[in-house]
């Protein structure tokens, strides 16, 4: 029986699902289920996504797996992994930077970290340099530095000005075949090896100047700590 009341729409029964003989039971059994569940959940106020559709997958970092991969490192360059927790990659191109710029600076860091690191400990295992002005000079590296004579200090930073100026003319020259990180120095170790090889041993220094950086600080604040760097060095 269908009762209209004055002033309100007729009221229907809800229309039969249509059956589907070719199903089995239990198909037909979950289909009769969610059929009314995905009408409510299409109806409901509130409900932000409606079944079918996708999720937006979020790409996550190869090194930290929940954080989001940072949009500037797409993994073109050697050594990529995704790590970047602070996002200066993101400010570096928004800014209009230049990531090849700051790999060269990671590049430089490394390899004056490697060199820091060998010359750390070197006096202490091996002895100091056969000159008149070091033999009064500390073994401890963190003492070192303040009792090099002015004329020897004189001669680093002049050494130094014309290494970097040299260097600069490279990085800023604009030159769309430079190979960032390549000086010259040690190319003929890469002669005749296949693109595979090169791009191997680009990693190994990469994941050595890494390894240094974080080496050398450990190495700087054991030293000023304890005074020793055990089991190098046990006392200064």
């Amino acid at each position: 029986t269908i009762v209209i009341r004055r002033g309100a729409a007729p009221h229907r029964p809800p229309a039969p699902l249509p059956s589907r003989p070719d199903l089995p039971a239990s198909a037909q059994m979950l289909s009769l289920v969610g059929s009314p569940l995905s009408l409510a959940g299409a109806s409901a106020p509130g409900v932000a996504m409606r079944a079918g559709t996708p999720a937006m997958a979020v790409e996550r970092s190869a090194s930290i797996p929940f954080l989001k991969k940072p949009p500037a490192l797409d993994g073109s360059m050697v050594g990529d992994v995704g790590f970047d927790p602070l996002g200066i990659s993101t400010t570096i191109i928004e800014l209009g930077g230049d990531l090849r710029y700051v790999r060269e600076a990671e590049l430089m860091h490394g390899r004056q970290a490697m060199l820091a690191t060998v010359g750390f400990v070197f006096p202490k295992l091996f002895g100091k340099l056969p000159a008149e002005w070091a033999k009064d000079i500390s073994l401890n590296p963190l003492e070192a530095q303040y009792q090099i004579p002015p004329v020897a200090l004189g001669q680093i930073a002049i050494s130094i000005a014309i290494a970097e100026g040299l260097r600069s003319r490279i990085v800023f020259s604009n030159d769309p075949d430079y190979v960032v990180g390549d000086h010259g120095f040690g190319a003929g170790m890469l002669k005749g090896k296949s693109e595979a090889q090169v791009k191997d041993m680009k990693m190994k220094e990469l994941a050595h100047c890494r390894l240094a950086m974080v080496a050398i600080t450990g190495m700087f604040f054991q030293t000023a700590i304890t005074g020793s760097l055990y089991p190098l060095v046990d006392k200064f």
